[in-house]
C-alpha cells in the first residue's frame, strides 16, 4: 500500500534516481535494528531529502519514531543537511522534521519539489517576531497586535490559528499584513487564501494582493487546468472550486493558508480541506465569539474555547474604529410566530448541509408569508415610515445610502413597484440588486460610487461581503433566524466617517452612527428608540425662515417686499409633486395653500398652519440642487437677520 502512495506524489520506485529501496545507514548501530532505511527519497545531486521507515498495517507508526530519528541523524553526517521523515503503514503517514518541529499526521508523501520548498524554508525561515510589519498595509494597532499573536502561537509550535474581527476593522488589510511577514520570513512562499464567496475572493485578489503585495505574482483559481494553477505565489479561490480540485495539489503544495469564514459556508467540504493540507493554516471570521461553535475552534486548535487573538464590535467602537448603530423598532411591523428557522434537531441541520443547504435561511418564495408581506397598503405604510425616520443626506431631503433586505425576489420587486408609484419624483432613488438581476455588477458599483441608486433593496446579495461606508440606514424586512447572520448584515453600516468619500452623502456631511430600522423584532440585543433624531431638510429650513420673515411684514402686507417673500413661498409651495402618493393622501388638508384665496390675507394661524402642514412635504421635492439651496438658505437667514435688526456678520462669514 505504501508504494502506490509514493508514487501517487511522484517517486516512481523504478526510477532510482528518486527512490532507492533498504539503503544501509553508514556508521549507524544496528542494535536493535538493522540498520537499513526501508525508502529513501533523493534530491537531483543525490542528497537524501528524506527517509521513509514503513511498518506493517498492524504496527503504530509512532514506535518506530526512534529508529527514524537515528536515521536522519546519522545520514546528516554524510550530507549538508539533515533530510525529513516519513513513518508509514499504508495507513496513515506522519511527517517529522526531527529537532525542528514535533512529527505530524498528513494526509500523503509530500513530492520532490514540496521537499525541496520544505528544505529552503528550513535554511532560510527566519523568526516572525524578527520581522517589522508593514505599516503601508496595516496601520492600527489592534491588526498589529492580531499579527503577533499569530507569531507567537506559531512560533510555540501551533500549526493553526484563529482570528475574531468585528466586520469592518480591516480582515482583508490583517491578512494582506500577516502574509506579507510570512513572505519577508521566508517562512511562507506558496499561500492560498480561500473563501466561501466570489466577491471575498476577488476582494483578496484585487484589493489584497494586487494592492498590498504587487511583487509577488498571484492569481485566482477557477480549475486544475488552469495555467497558474502550479506556477504561482499568492492564490485565491472560493471553497467551492476548492473542493473540486484540492486533492490535485500534494498536501504540502502550500505553506500558509488563510480561511475567510469559510466555517460558516454550506459546503460541507470544509473539514475534509483542512484536514487534507499540511500548510500552517489561519482562520479569519468576523462572527463573535460567543456565537462560533464548538468544532470551529477545535478545527483551528483553540481547545480552550478562545480564538488566538479577538477584537470585537463594541472593542472598535470604544477606539472610534467603527461606528455604533441606533434602532428603531417600526410601527408597521410584522410578528415572527410561526418562524423557527433555528428550531432543528443536528440531525435535521447536518442533513439540510448535506444537500447543500443553509439551515439558518428559509425559503420563502411562494409561501402565504410571501404574499402577506408584499400586500400592496402594507408596503405603502413600511415606504412611508421608512422615508419619514431614515437618515438624510446633507441636504435633508433624501435617504442616505440605504441597504433594504427583503424576503424573497418577489417581495423586492414589489418593494420597488410600491416605491414608483409612490414617489414618481424620484425615478432613480431605489434599485432592486439580487443575485438574479441583470447587469448586478453594475448596480452594485453604481451603489457603491455613484450619488444614485440611494436605496439598495436586496435578498441576501449584499447581506454581507459588500463596503460601503456611506450606508446609514439598514432595513430589515425579512427575519433573521441566524443571530451570526444578523451580526454580518449589522456590518453593513458600521463603517466609520473617515472612509466615506462622498460626505454629501451624510447627514450634515458626517457619520456618527447609522440606523437599523426593524420590521419583524430581530434579536438586536438592545432597546429600540422611539424617536428618530433627523435634520432638517434645507428646503424646509428655507420655507420656515421665510415664514419668519414674512411675520414681520403681517401689519404692513402691502409692502413690496412682502408681496416678494409670499411669492417665493408660493414658488416654493409649487414645486411640491401633488402626484406623489404621500402628498396625494394628505391634499385635503392642504390644498388650500394652492390657492390664491389663501393668500390674500395672512393672519399667524396661516402661517402656523404653513409651518406644521405644509413645510414638512417639502422633502419630497426632487432635483435638489444642495450648494445652490444651501447657498439660498444662507441669503434668507441674512434678510431675517437685517429686518429684525440683529447681528448678521456671523452669518455673512
Amino acid at each position: 500500500m505504501i508504494d502506490p502512495q509514493l508514487e501517487k506524489a511522484g517517486w516512481y520506485l523504478r526510477d532510482h534516481s528518486k527512490v532507492k529501496i533498504e539503503i544501509p545507514v553508514d556508521g549507524y548501530d544496528a542494535e536493535p535494528w538493522n540498520g537499513v532505511s526501508d525508502y529513501c527519497l533523493y534530491r537531483e545531486n543525490g542528497e537524501v531529502l528524506a527517509v521513509v521507515e514503513a511498518k506493517k498495517t498492524s504496527t503504530d507508526v509512532r514506535l518506530a519514531e526512534a529508529q527514524l530519528t537515528y536515521y536522519v541523524t546519522e545520514i546528516e553526517k554524510h550530507q549538508s543537511f539533515r533530510p525529513f521523515g516519513f513513518l508509514a503503514n499504508g495507513l496513515e503517514i506522519h511527517f517529522a522534521d526531527v529537532g525542528i518541529a514535533h512529527k505530524r499526521e498528513v494526509f500523503g508523501f509530500f513530492t520532490r519539489e514540496d521537499l525541496e520548498n520544505l528544505l529552503y524554508i528550513r535554511q532560510n525561515a527566519k523568526p516572525l517576531s524578527s520581522i517589522e510589519i508593514s505599516n503601508e498595509i496595516v496601520d492600527r494597532s489592534y491588526q498589529h497586535e492580531a499579527i503577533r499573536r499569530v507569531g507567537e502561537a506559531f512560533a510555540n509550535g501551533k500549526r493553526k490559528a484563529l482570528i475574531v474581527m468585528a466586520t469592518g476593522t480591516g480582515k482583508t488589510r490583517t491578512t494582506m499584513g500577516l502574509i506579507d511577514v510570512f513572505m519577508r520570513s521566508n517562512q511562507a512562499r506558496r499561500i492560498l487564501f480561500v473563501a466561501d464567496r466570489d466577491a471575498l475572493v476577488e476582494q483578496a485578489k484585487d484589493d489584497g494582493f494586487e494592492k498590498f503585495i504587487p511583487n509577488e505574482p498571484c492569481t485566482r483559481l477557477h480549475s486544475w487546468d488552469d495555467p497558474n494553477a502550479r506556477t504561482q505565489r499568492l492564490y485565491a479561490v472560493t471553497l467551492q472550486t476548492l473542493s473540486n480540485i484540492f486533492e490535485q495539489f500534494s498536501p504540502a503544495f502550500f505553506d500558509l493558508i488563510v480561511f475567510d469564514e469559510v466555517h460558516r459556508s454550506i459546503y460541507n467540504k470544509f473539514n475534509e480541506v483542512l484536514e487534507y493540507f499540511d500548510a500552517r493554516q489561519v482562520g479569519l471570521t468576523a462572527t463573535p465569539a460567543d456565537y462560533i461553535n464548538r468544532d470551529t475552534f477545535l478545527a483551528f486548535d483553540c481547545t480552550d474555547g478562545k480564538p488566538t487573538y479577538l477584537y470585537t464590535y463594541q472593542q472598535a467602537i470604544d477606539d472610534k474604529w467603527l461606528v455604533d448603530y441606533n434602532l428603531y423598532s417600526a410601527r408597521t411591523k410584522f410578528q415572527r410566530q410561526g418562524i423557527h428557522g433555528v428550531d432543528l434537531t443536528e440531525e435535521e441541520r447536518n442533513a439540510l448541509i448535506e444537500k447543500g443547504l443553509d439551515p439558518d435561511d428559509i425559503n420563502y418564495e411562494g409561501t402565504e408569508l410571501e404574499r402577506e408581506v408584499s400586500n400592496r397598503d402594507t408596503l405603502r405604510k413600511q415606504w412611508e415610515e421608512i422615508m419619514e425616520v431614515c437618515k438624510k443626506d446633507s441636504s435633508g431631503q433624501l435617504p442616505g445610502k440605504t441597504i433594504v433586505f427583503a424576503i424573497t425576489q418577489q417581495h423586492a420587486l414589489r418593494l420597488q413597484a410600491a416605491f414608483d408609484e409612490m414617489y414618481p419624483q424620484f425615478p432613480n432613488l431605489t434599485k432592486v440588486i439580487t443575485h438574479k438581476s441583470e447587469y448586478r455588477g453594475t448596480l452594485v458599483d453604481a451603489f457603491k460610487k455613484k450619488d444614485f441608486p440611494r436605496i439598495a433593496i436586496s435578498v441576501d446579495m449584499l447581506d454581507t461581503g459588500i463596503d460601503v461606508p456611506e450606508v446609514v440606514n439598514l432595513v430589515f424586512m425579512k427575519p433573521v433566524q441566524s443571530p451570526i447572520k444578523l451580526q454580518q448584515m449589522i456590518g453593513r453600516g458600521t463603517r466609520v466617517q473617515a472612509a466615506c468619500r462622498n460626505l454629501a452623502l451624510l447627514p450634515n456631511f458626517e457619520k456618527k452612527d447609522f440606523l437599523i430600522i426593524d420590521f419583524w423584532e430581530n434579536n438586536f440585543s438592545r432597546d429600540a428608540k422611539e424617536v428618530v433624531d433627523q435634520s432638517t431638510p434645507v428646503l424646509v429650513t428655507i420655507f420656515n425662515t421665510r415664514l419668519k420673515l414674512l411675520e414681520t411684514y403681517l401689519k404692513d402686507q402691502k409692502d413690496p417686499n412682502c408681496k416678494t417673500v409670499i411669492a417665493d413661498l408660493r414658488e416654493q409651495i409649487q414645486q411640491i409633486p401633488t402626484d406623489s402618493f404621500t402628498i396625494r393622501k394628505h391634499m385635503p388638508e392642504i390644498e388650500e395653500a394652492w390657492t390664491d384665496a389663501f393668500w390674500e390675507y395672512l393672519i399667524p394661524s396661516k402661517i402656523e398652519f404653513l409651518k406644521l402642514k405644509v413645510a414638512p412635504h417639502l422633502r419630497l421635492v426632487p432635483g435638489v440642487d444642495v450648494a445652490a439651496a444651501t447657498f439660498i438658505s444662507k441669503v434668507e437667514r441674512l434678510k431675517l437677520l437685517k429686518r429684525t435688526g440683529k447681528e448678521a456678520s456671523g452669518t455673512i462669514q
